[in-house]
């Protein structure tokens, strides 16, 4: 009776044994490589069996429900959609050594179909479409073939095999079935990885749509002693301070902010970092009371915008992004909500014509004229350093090529990094230009970006995720710079912002900071939050997506 039933077992494997092994590399490969670079080696056995003793009794089941006549065909819809994740996967571990994830998809649903386009252009060149090309002809030509077929075994050879490979795959899977649970429920296979993230990405959409419907409510004050004539903040994009003269990088690309540095003009914070390395994770939490040892979610407090208006402040909302998208952007929904918003172009998230920040500066004087007499509060929101980099700067600022590029990686990616140098070239000329507009006004311009960017840095992990950080992608410039009239009629302030600058502080706090410059309070305000208050916690964690940023990340080497 056993031999029987082994013998239905082993003719079943001989006949399905393409299918398995391909689906087996489709579903496996990328979750080795990762757990492979995490050097979690335990996790590594223990999934190949459970995904192995997995594969052959799923393929066992499919032969047994499913008509001989389809069952080719039922086959290959299952690689076809199992392919599909996989590339997805590999190109993202190839570039970010990382799994799919929430952030991932957040990033994609928050991209616009051009900058998807230049992201595109900028990771895949010659070698990566080869390699893709290759892969698939791979496949392609073993499967057309039957390769695994030429393989000559003999029947009890193949016996032996197949029946230590199953006593290994449930030795090492069962006990760890127990253990694993929830990733085998929805971590196991890159399928299973791409369903849940977009599930949590999606949830995300819609908290963005709660949110616009939460800043309707009323702000209640609990303290409102604020004069400041005029402050702007400067929301940058994607700026890497490691690539910043001002912070010690050997190329001179921050010429201007190194002059304002000279004359004492400027507070350059030393030890600054992002909470998120996307765009719309950071201003849920830059522009609100939440963070993370937040009691709940962001979308149910109150904004920065929302309370400085209710503080008498009239709101501007000036930006070279996207005006409207189909993605709910935060950053929209801010500017809805200012008292006047204007943006360089009139365009949606599916376009992009490559508008410089520079553009910015007639809408700023616009916006002068139209300010109070009383208190003004403004948001500029600049491309920055966002990609493709070589779009985000005129001609005349293409200073470096990839000669001037000391890293030990290729040429081309040193070309790559010249372009990111030239971006922050230029956006060191718009971010000296907004602070002229204002020299003459009693006014404070703080200029923080929403996160940074990894260029090549540290091996060929380039551009900035959520589940995979190096420091790179957080570390972040923070510049205040004061007028002369600020400084005359505020000097306890000015003060206070200069002993601030070596304190080590994370921008999901920073309207605490705001709020404490300006003399504003409600009740979700706390002194021990604010980078410039004499009560400031500097032993406050940092944390980063579950991670310690000073004890897991500053020192981490890729």
């Amino acid at each position: 009776m056993f031999l029987k039933l082994w013998g239905r077992i082993q003719r079943c494997f001989t006949r399905n044994s393409g299918f398995i092994l391909l689906f087996f590399i489709l579903n496996y490969f990328t979750m080795a490589w990762s757990l492979t670079h995490q050097h979690q080696f335990e996790l590594l056995v223990e999934s190949a069996a459970m995904l192995l003793l997995g594969t052959m009794i799923f393929s066992a089941v499919l032969e047994k429900l499913t008509p001989q006549k389809i069952l080719p065909y039922v086959k290959k819809v299952i690689l076809f959609l199992c392919f599909i994740p996989f590339v997805v996967e590999l190109f993202v571990m190839y570039n970010y050594r990382a799994l799919i994830g929430a952030g991932i998809i957040n990033s994609l649903l928050e991209t616009n179909f051009k900058e998807s386009l230049e992201f595109l252009k900028m990771y895949i060149g010659v070698k990566e479409l080869c390699a893709i090309a290759g892969a698939v002809a791979v496949i392609i030509i073993g499967w057309r073939l039957h390769l695994w077929k030429r393989i000559q075994i003999s029947y009890h050879r193949q016996s032996r095999l197949l029946g230590l490979s199953l006593i290994l795959c449930i030795a090492a899977a069962i006990p760890a079935m127990a253990v694993y649970s929830d990733f085998i429920l929805y971590q196991l296979l890159p399928m299973q990885r791409t369903y849940t993230a977009m599930g949590t990405a999606i949830d995300n959409m819609k908290a963005y749509h709660r949110l616009s419907e939460k800043m309707t409510s009323t702000v209640s004050l609990t303290r409102n002693e604020s004069k400041i004539k005029n402050v702007i903040f400067i929301l940058g994009e994607s700026t890497n301070r490691n690539h910043m003269q001002l912070y010690g990088y050997y190329l001179p690309n921050s010429p201007h902010l190194m002059k304002l540095q000279e004359k004492g003009e400027i507070a350059v914070f030393k030890d600054i970092v992002s909470p998120h390395s996307t765009t719309i994770a950071v201003l849920s939490e830059l522009f609100t009371f939440c963070d993370h040892e937040s009691g709940k979610p962001w979308y149910e407090y109150n904004t920065l915008i929302d309370v400085m208006h209710a503080a008498g402040y009239k709101t501007f909302w000036l930006s070279n992004q996207e005006s409207s998208g189909a993605w709910g952007n935060v950053a929209q929904i801010y500017a809805n909500h200012s008292d006047y918003h204007k943006f360089t172009r009139i365009r949606d998230s599916l376009e992009d014509t490559g508008i410089l920040d520079g553009e910015l500066f007639p809408l700023i004087d616009e916006s002068k004229a139209l300010r109070s007499d009383d208190k003004n509060f403004f948001v500029v929101h600049l491309m920055g350093g966002h990609g493709l980099y070589y779009n985000r700067y005129p001609y005349e600022f293409n200073k470096f090529t990839g000669k001037d590029i000391k890293l030990n990686v290729s040429e081309r990616f040193k070309e790559v990094v010249a372009q990111y140098d030239n971006a922050l070239y230029y956006n060191d000329y718009v971010v000296d230009e907004i602070i002229n507009r204002f020299r003459d006004d009693e006014a404070i311009v703080i200029y923080v970006p929403d996160h940074a960017e990894a260029v090549y840095d540290e091996g060929s992990v380039a551009g900035h995720i959520e589940e995979n950080p190096n420091r790179h992608m957080i570390e972040i410039p923070m510049i205040v710079w004061a007028s002369a009239k600020f400084k005359e009629k505020y000097p306890d302030k000015w003060e206070q912002i200069q002993d601030a600058v070596d304190r080590p502080y994370m921008t999901d706090d920073m309207i605490h900071t705001i709020l404490d410059l300006t003399d504003i309070a409600t009740e979700d305000y706390r002194s021990d939050k604010s980078l410039i208050n004499e009560e400031f916690d500097a032993s406050r964690p940092r944390i980063f997506n579950d991670l310690n940023y000073d004890t897991q990340i500053r020192e981490k080497k890729l």
